[in-house]
Order: C-alpha cells, then structure tokens, then sequence
C-alpha cells in the first residue's frame, strides 16, 4: 500500500502580493469595558477602562461610554476625541460619578462620520 501526503504551508507575513481578502466597507471595533469600582457608590468616582483594537487604522471623530439609568435618563462618560486605534489593543479611561442608587446600563459608542455606532454587549452596574 502506498500512501502519499502533502503538505503546503502559505506563507503571509511581509508580503505585500499576496492578499488576504479586502476589509469591510466599514471599520470594525471590539474590546472590553471595565468599571473600578465594580460596586460604585452614589457619587463616587467610577473608571472605566476601555480595552479596544480595530481592523485596521482609524481615528473615530468620538469615542465614549453610554450609559443610562432604569427610566431611560442618560449619563454617559465624557466624549473623547481624536482617539487613534489599530490593530494593536489600547488602553483608554474615562471617568464620572452617577448621581443616584439604581441599576444603570453601559456600552461602548463611537462616532465616524455622522452617525453614532454601538457596540454590545450592554453591561449593568448596581450603584450603591
């Protein structure tokens, strides 16, 4: 019996012909939320840390954390502008207190051109 095995290895790193597949239209990005404390109190300052990489270079016009009480009632995160992300993860903080106990959603928002982009999963957090 005689068996025959092939083997091919492609190789894509620094090289600048072979192409890979064209990127959406649309930039992608993804990352992780992070709140200190994870148990705020009422009127206590709360960090949030973003985690955040895109598919390719961009710089969103603004970039923040949404966030908003049970009835509906916004308290987002300041707006940070000119934020440049890539490929490679980067580390960005925010910071505000929320006024009163309660049970408030969150979630990663940018802005490319004129239309605002959320991101899920929406998180909760319990405020003391």
């Amino acid at each position: 019996m005689l068996v025959a095995v092939v083997a091919a290895v492609v190789v894509l790193a620094d090289d600048p012909d072979v192409t890979v597949g064209a990127l959406p239209p649309r930039p992608a990005i993804a990352g992780s939320l992070r709140l200190d404390p994870p148990l705020p109190k009422a009127g206590q300052d709360v960090v949030v840390h973003l985690d955040l990489v895109a598919d390719r270079p961009i710089t969103p016009r603004a970039l923040t954390v949404r966030a908003q009480d049970a009835g509906g009632t916004s308290y987002d995160f300041p707006e940070l502008a000119g934020q440049a992300l890539d490929t490679t993860a980067r580390d960005i903080t925010l910071r505000r207190a929320f006024p009163a106990p309660g049970v408030y959603t969150y979630y990663l928002a940018y802005r490319l051109d004129g239309d605002w982009v959320t991101l899920r999963p929406w998180e909760t957090v319990t405020v003391r």
